[in-house]
């Protein structure tokens, strides 16, 4: 039997590899962590039913009229249930979670455009027991592993066997070729030239995210990163850090990110590392508790930007 560090390092790097690409063949995945496919199947197979890992597609912004982005700190001055369901109910928001510090609620938002951002705004302002939100646009998104960050506008339009596509990928991610064919009426050779499509020109993402509850052994941490000199400078030395998101904001912070690590000591290695660096002059970090949502263009808002067909 081989040493629990031995597996839980495996597990690792295997659902590192799921969060790149939802779709990785597991042999190629073993051969290159020294593995059997059969390991990693297990390994998936058990984080799957064991509801710590979704296998879904996400998809590009643009492709759903999303315009408009920020980050919401919110201060609340009584128990947090009432405002964090209505906030993870709201179809605006793509994360929530509990977070220590003065700010019990934070969340990210994409909306169309305005003013669809500032009455989103409005209405988290009032929901029972909001004292005070902090707000901070998102001037662009640098890194985000769960999705797709824009295809840039590029013109890029889907057809009725692209939709079938993505909506079958949202119930089974590892979907075969063959039953995304059947899904969109085309061939299996059709199925995989329109994924490749898709994926290539940045519309759809299939993507491993992890289910992070109370009991996650992942650490997060939201980063909140003031700027010293060159915009450009600081975001080559926080993308060295391999942020699991990382935007550049107004509103407070010159940069947003999360970082992510196996233990507290990987975390505030990665925070000192920050504070070290001289293009960064100030670091706030906060704990992610408990992450309550993280969605990024499924569910219902395919049928809404698309139509029904």
């Amino acid at each position: 039997m081989e040493p629990k560090q031995a597996t839980d390092g495996l597990r690792t790097k295997v659902l590192d590899e799921l969060r790149e690409n939802g779709r990785a063949s597991y042999a190629q995945i073993a051969a290159k962590h020294g593995s059997t496919r059969r390991q990693v199947t297990h390994i998936v197979q058990s984080a799957l039913e064991h509801d710590e890992l979704r296998i879904t597609v996400s998809i590009s912004p643009d492709l759903l009229s999303l315009e408009r982005f920020a980050y919401v700190q919110i201060a609340l001055d009584g128990p947090i249930t009432a405002a964090r369901e209505a906030v993870v109910a709201m179809p605006e928001t793509t994360f929530v979670a509990e977070i220590t510090g003065s700010y019990g609620l934070d969340a990210e938002i994409r909306t169309g455009a305005d003013p669809h951002l500032r009455e989103t705004i409005d209405r988290i302002r009032q929901l029972p027991h909001v004292r005070e939100l902090r707000v901070h646009h998102y001037d662009s998104i640098e890194i985000n592993l769960h999705s797709p960050i824009r295809t840039g506008g590029t013109g890029f339009v889907l057809d009725d066997a692209d939709r079938a596509i993505i909506r079958h990928l949202q119930q089974d991610g590892r979907a075969t070729f063959r039953e995304l064919a059947a899904a969109a009426g085309i061939s299996a050779s059709g199925a995989r030239l329109r994924l490749t499509r898709l994926t290539r020109h940045g519309a759809v993402k299939v993507v491993g995210i992890p289910v992070r509850g109370s009991h996650s052994a992942a650490v997060t941490v939201g980063a909140g990163i003031q700027v010293r000199g060159p915009l450009e400078a600081a975001l080559t030395c926080v993308k060295d850090l391999r942020p699991e998101f990382l935007a550049v904001a107004s509103g407070g912070y010159d940069l947003i990110a999360t970082l992510s690590g196996s233990s507290n000591d990987e975390i505030l290695g990665l925070a000192d590392a920050l504070r070290s660096r001289p293009e960064i002059s100030r670091v706030d970090t906060w704990a992610n508790l408990r992450m309550h949502k993280e969605q990024y263009g499924e569910g219902d808002r395919l049928t809404a930007a698309f139509g029904t067909h």
